[in-house]
């Protein structure tokens, strides 16, 4: 029991069957499922090698990489060991390292010199891009690339090699034109996984919850920005929901974080006292260290808040959110996927949309914060409840 006076942060995981909600999702043994071989193998004899390429250091797909890891661990391609701490939240190169240095396979090679990172620099892409291709055609020392997001998707998925690729964690692989369609990539090399309603069935439940009338969105006007802050589904639904979307466009992100964080803290204090919810979509300026400056004036204008896709957010001072607890079931697919494609099969081939399962985290502080109360059966589905709102020590 903590001592008098002291601030309590408890995260309560509830397990509880029959949750009423549609983003409820039952995970089944997905490895029974799959109608193609997925045991390791290895390349007449010799390790698959791997390549990895982002846009840039991302919460997110240090989480995927670090699921993938260990369901490619239980999965007998790579031998079990300790993973080990990143320096921060976002950045892989620690895990890439760790990969290609201290796991032990048969299998697989994580190639040391195949890591790149464009850092979210647009010359420094153009220029990644260039040299990792040439590499693909010239070198051809890598057997499957693992591109995570949506500008290493943009840039890989292409005639322009033919190696195969799976990309990983991009926002919306059909707008952002990564791919032709949920059943098609367009190309024989490229799968790209693919949640096509995910936006939808999210905001869905946060309008069933708040029935809120003013929807405040921030994102950068262009064609990467809207498809990775899902603006067209945000319209569309607005239109059969009848809410009103408030929105601000934010700079490209290329100035520098600090400048990000000021453009993104304007936008919020512009659209407090215009909306009644706000839409977090992701941006560079979006980080722990500024999340209570960017709350501020939603709180103080009592908006419900609600996390698109830094879900880990939700504890520092977001409402809410509805999103993977952990990657295992979108580690499950990606492996699989990459099993089938060491083991025979074209990327093209394989199927790319995997519904993540997706769920409730709420902040109660949060709600109190704003006069709201969650319904009690929103409460009772919730897979995590953070009591209190955490602040970070002053680092990302």
């Amino acid at each position: 029991m903590p001592k008098p006076g002291e601030k309590m942060n408890r995260v309560i995981t509830l397990t509880v069957i029959g949750l009423y909600f549609v983003l409820t999702v039952f995970l089944i043994d997905a490895w029974a499922q799959m109608p193609f071989e997925t045991t390791p193998i290895t390349n007449k004899g010799k390790k698959w090698r791997i390549g990895y390429l982002e846009g840039g250091p991302y919460a997110n797909y240090q989480s995927i990489l670090k699921s993938i890891t260990k369901t490619l661990m239980d999965a007998g391609w790579i031998q079990h060991s300790s993973i080990p701490e990143c320096r921060d939240e976002i950045e892989t190169k620690t895990l890439w390292k760790f990969l290609s240095t201290q796991i032990q396979s048969n299998y697989l090679e994580f190639v040391s010199d195949a890591y790149w990172s464009a850092e979210w620099c647009d010359a420094k892409r153009k220029s990644l891009k260039h040299d990792i291709i040439k590499r693909l055609n010239e070198s051809k020392d890598i057997n499957l690339m693992l591109a995570f997001g949506t500008w290493a998707g943009q840039d890989l998925a292409n005639n322009q090699h033919n190696t195969p690729t799976m990309v990983l964690s991009a926002s919306n692989a059909i707008r952002s034109g990564i791919i032709k369609s949920v059943e098609n990539s367009g190309f024989d090399h490229i799968h790209a996984w693919i949640d096509p309603n995910k936006s939808e069935r999210q905001l869905r439940l946060f309008h069933k919850i708040t029935g809120f009338k003013k929807l405040g969105i921030a994102y950068e006007n262009d064609l990467d920005g809207r498809s990775y802050s899902a603006v067209e589904d945000v319209q569309n639904l607005s239109r059969e929901l009848g809410f009103q979307i408030i929105e601000c466009h934010l700079p490209g992100q290329a100035s520098g974080t600090s400048h990000e964080e000021a453009e993104l803290v304007k936008c919020y204090e512009q659209l407090a006292q215009k909306i009644d919810s706000m839409y977090i979509t992701d941006y560079a300026g979006l980080t722990k260290k500024n999340l209570n400056k960017l709350l501020m004036p939603l709180f103080e204008n009592k908006v419900a808040t609600f996390a698109q896709t830094r879900y880990d957010l939700v504890k520092y001072g977001i409402l809410m959110g509805a999103g993977r607890s952990d990657f295992k079931a979108d580690a499950r697919f990606y492996t699989e996927i990459l099993a089938g494609i060491l083991n025979g099969k074209k990327p093209g081939d394989l199927p790319q949309e995997f519904k993540s399962p997706l769920k409730i985290v709420v902040n109660l502080e949060s709600s109190k914060q704003i006069g709201f109360r969650i319904p009690l059966d929103i409460l009772a589905g919730a897979f995590e409840i953070h009591e209190t709102i955490h602040h970070p020590e002053n680092k990302e």
